[in-house]
C-alpha cells in the first residue's frame, strides 16, 4: 500500500534516483582507463573503496526505499530500517571524505588531470547523494544528525531550500 500523496510515478522517479548513484560511481571506473591517468593502478586504488562502498550503500538504500514505497506507514517506523539507511548513507559521506583526502596525496602519482576527472564524477555523486538524502528524510524521518556532520548539515540547507523546509517543519512538530 502506497502512500495517497504519491503516486507510483513519484516512488519509480526517486527510487531512480536512489540508483543512479550507484551507475554515477560505476563512471569512476572509466577515468582509470583515461589518458590523464599516469597510473592506472594508483588511480584504482584510489578509487576502488569509493566504488566498493557507494554500490554496497546503494544496495540498501534501494532495497529499503521499496519497502517504504510497498508500505510508508509501517516502515516510517521501523527503527531497524532507519539505522539501515542511516548506517549506509554515513557509510557514503564517510568514503567521500576519505577520498577527498587521499586525492590530495594522489595528485602526484596519478596525476592532476586524472584527479580533476575523478573529481568531477565525485561532485556528481555528491549532487546525487542530496536528493538521496532528501528522500530519505521526506519518507523515513532519517536524522541527518546521525549521518553527517554539522558542517555537512549547513551546507546541504543553504543547497537545498527543501531540505531547510523540511527540517523546520521537522522541528516545529517536535
Amino acid at each position: 500500500m502506497k502512500n495517497a500523496s504519491y503516486t507510483m510515478d513519484d516512488y519509480k522517479s526517486r527510487y531512480n534516483d536512489i540508483t543512479t548513484l550507484c551507475d554515477s560511481a560505476e563512471e569512476l571506473l572509466a577515468t582509470v582507463e583515461n589518458s590523464a591517468s599516469k597510473d592506472p593502478q594508483a588511480h584504482l586504488d584510489l578509487i576502488e573503496p569509493l566504488i566498493n562502498e557507494i554500490a554496497d550503500a546503494s544496495d540498501v538504500l534501494a532495497e529499503e526505499f521499496l519497502l517504504i514505497a510497498e508500505n510508508k506507514e509501517k516502515r516510517s517506523s521501523n527503527k531497524h530500517s532507519k539505522k539501515r539507511i542511516e548506517a549506509a548513507l554515513r557509510r557514503i559521506f564517510v568514503i567521500l571524505n576519505e577520498y577527498q583526502e587521499n586525492s590530495k596525496v594522489a595528485v602526484k602519482k596519478i596525476g592532476e588531470g586524472a584527479v580533476k576527472l575523478t573529481n568531477a564524477i565525485v561532485k556528481k555523486i555528491k549532487d546525487q547523494l542530496d536528493k538521496v538524502v532528501t528522500i530519505f528524510f521526506e519518507f523515513a524521518q532519517i536524522s541527518l544528525q546521525n549521518i553527517m556532520n554539522k558542517a555537512e548539515i549547513e551546507a546541504l540547507r543553504a543547497r537545498d531550500t527543501r531540505i531547510a523546509f523540511m527540517m523546520h517543519q521537522y522541528s516545529i512538530s517536535q
